[in-house]
């Protein structure tokens, strides 16, 4: 049976329908029914087999059914089927397959050039860091090419220009301390050493120089050995103050108070705080900055030392009532071998002192005026304990 006659069995079915009235007795039932649902199971393919969708007429072979039920009094007594085959759809499908595939494939180009230029520039970005970092290497102050690399496009480039560049700033300062230190300790070496030398001459050249000449020779001779000697250990606690150990929790308060008993004339007030540190290096803050009090201006009134701590912060003063430091030495008090005795200091001490805050995120400042001086310490309070 073909479409045909089966669209002519469902016209043939229906028109009897049409004309039946409720409860009469005038519905068809035709008995080709059986027929056409037969023929039904074969509408899948115009071979009535399966399709084949893996040969050249897989599309010819897609079909599209309807199927609506023929009741008559509530009984099925048959079905209408429609069906067609979308050729407008297919034939569009099948001619947009080479135009899918070659935008496929255009897609796929670009996404490799792109990938293989984005190689390139960062190849040619690194390969640039690396003649930066040679140039460096071999003592060059600047590298241009890292201020560029700074604003790359490529994130990870500018980071790494960004690092090693910032490396290069470090470094440089670093020379550059060096540099300045060597000459400083060279200078203060340097003038004891010729006295020893002078002296130790003058007493080999004169082997009848009277005794009281000798013995003040020899007396000039072991005040240098130990200006030398504190000169080499004010240099040792320098690099110490440099790089601070593995911090600790430090009672403040309780250094403060242990330092401070063992000297008269320093009286305690207020209360510090717990800090991050090296108990070591913040001990040898407190007694540089006590005994300097002491020194200058401890004969009159007592040294205070003042302790004071907020929820961030923590530190302390010291207070004298000496002559005040002079306006022209108050911006060099920090710096290394600066002293304004020679005969009693080394100029190590204070310089110390400001390493050591800086190394532990802090600060020490000072304000002074005639008969008042203040030596301020501030360090980040440490968190509570857990």
């Amino acid at each position: 049976m073909t479409p045909q006659d089966v669209q002519a069995k469902a016209a043939a079915l229906l028109q009897p329908i049409s004309d039946a009235k409720p409860g009469g007795d005038n519905a068809s039932y035709d008995p080709d029914y059986d027929a056409i649902r037969s023929e039904v199971g074969k509408l899948d393919s115009p071979t009535g087999g399966e399709v084949d969708w893996s040969g050249p007429s897989r599309f010819a072979d897609v079909r599209t059914f309807v199927a609506v039920p023929v009741r008559v009094h509530e009984q099925v007594v048959g079905a209408v089927i429609v069906s067609r085959t979308p050729r407008e759809q297919v034939q569009a499908i099948v001619q947009m397959a080479p135009r899918l595939v070659t935008g496929l494939l255009v897609m796929v180009l670009l996404t490799v050039a792109i990938a293989v230029a984005s190689g390139h520039r960062g190849s040619r970005s690194l390969r640039r860091l690396a003649r930066a970092a040679l140039a460096i290497a071999r003592g060059a102050p600047q590298a241009p090419e890292l201020h560029a690399l700074r604003t790359s496009r490529v994130h990870e480039v500018a980071a790494l220009a960004g690092a090693v560049d910032t490396m290069r700033a470090q470094l440089q300062a670093r020379l550059r301390y060096i540099d300045e230190f060597a000459g400083n300790v060279a200078h203060e070496f340097r003038t004891p050493i010729a006295t020893l030398r002078g002296t130790f001459e003058l007493l080999h050249d004169d082997p009848g120089m009277p005794a009281a000449q000798r013995e003040r020779f020899v007396s000039n001779a072991l005040a240098e050995l130990t200006r030398l000697d504190a000169l080499v250990g004010g240099l040792l606690a320098l690099a110490r103050a440099e790089r601070p150990a593995a911090p600790e929790r430090v009672d403040l308060q309780a250094l403060v108070e242990d330092l401070c008993a063992e000297r008269p004339g320093v009286r305690v007030e207020g209360r510090c705080g717990w800090v991050e540190g090296c108990a070591e290096q913040l001990e040898a803050v407190v007694l540089n900055l006590v005994d300097n009090a002491l020194q200058h201006g401890g004969a009159v009134t007592p040294v205070i030392v003042r302790g004071w701590a907020t929820a961030t912060e923590t530190g302390l003063q010291v207070i004298d009532h000496g002559p005040g430091i002079a306006p022209g030495h108050r911006d060099k008090i920090f710096d290394r071998f600066f002293t304004t005795d020679r005969h009693h200091g080394i100029g190590l001490g204070l310089a110390m002192v400001r390493l050591v805050c800086q190394a532990h995120g802090g600060e020490v400042t000072v304000r002074s005026r005639p008969g008042h001086t203040v030596f301020s310490v501030a360090l980040p309070a440490a968190a509570a304990e857990t």
